[in-house]
C-alpha cells in the first residue's frame, strides 16, 4: 500500500478585534507593518502625524476607538500602536506620553532610524515603553506588543462574563 502525505493546506489568520495604529511619516514603513499585522489576523490605521491620530481617536466604553477600515461609520477598539520617534510636528516619544497618560494599559511601541545618541533632541524614551531601531527584528515587535495586547484581551474577557 502507498503512502500518502498530505499537507494541510494553509489557512487565513483569525481575524483578531481590534485595530494597530502605524504611525509613521515613511509609507513604506506603514505598508510592510501593516502586511505584519494582517498576517497575524490584526487590522491597521496608519497616520502620518501624531495629530492625525489624536483627532481620530475616540474613547467608547472606557476604551480608545478609530473609525472602522471597512466602515467609516463603525469604530474599532484601538489594540496598540507603533509610533515613529522622528515625526512631523509632535514627535513619538510626546505621542507615546500623551496617549500613555489617555489609556495607560494601551500596548505601544517607538520606533526609529536614529541611533541612541541622536536621539537626545527628543528627550527620554517614556518609561516602559520598548524603543526599537531600524532595521529591526519583527520577532522583537511582536514581543513587545503581544504579551500586553492578550493581557488587555483576557481582562476585557473577564471583566464581560
Amino acid at each position: 500500500m502507498k503512502e500518502i502525505s498530505c499537507t494541510p493546506a494553509p489557512q487565513a489568520p483569525v481575524p483578531l478585534p481590534g485595530v494597530v495604529a502605524l504611525v509613521d511619516d515613511d509609507l513604506q514603513i506603514g505598508q510592510a507593518l501593516s502586511t505584519w499585522f494582517k498576517l497575524g489576523g490584526l487590522q491597521t490605521a496608519h497616520h502620518s502625524s501624531s495629530e492625525s491620530l489624536l483627532q481620530a481617536i475616540r474613547q467608547m466604553n472606557g476604551h480608545p476607538t478609530l473609525p472602522s477600515s471597512t466602515d467609516p461609520s463603525q469604530r474599532t477598539e484601538l489594540v496598540a500602536a507603533v509610533l515613529d520617534l522622528n515625526l512631523p510636528g509632535m514627535s513619538g516619544f510626546a505621542l507615546a506620553e500623551a496617549l500613555h497618560h489617555r489609556f495607560p494599559s494601551l500596548p505601544l511601541v517607538i520606533i526609529t532610524a536614529l541611533r541612541e545618541d541622536e536621539r537626545t533632541p527628543y528627550g527620554a524614551a517614556p518609561w516602559g515603553i520598548t524603543c526599537l531601531q531600524k532595521p529591526f527584528d519583527l520577532d522583537a515587535l511582536d514581543d513587545a506588543l503581544f504579551p500586553a495586547m492578550h493581557a488587555n484581551m483576557f481582562e476585557d474577557l473577564t471583566n464581560r462574563s
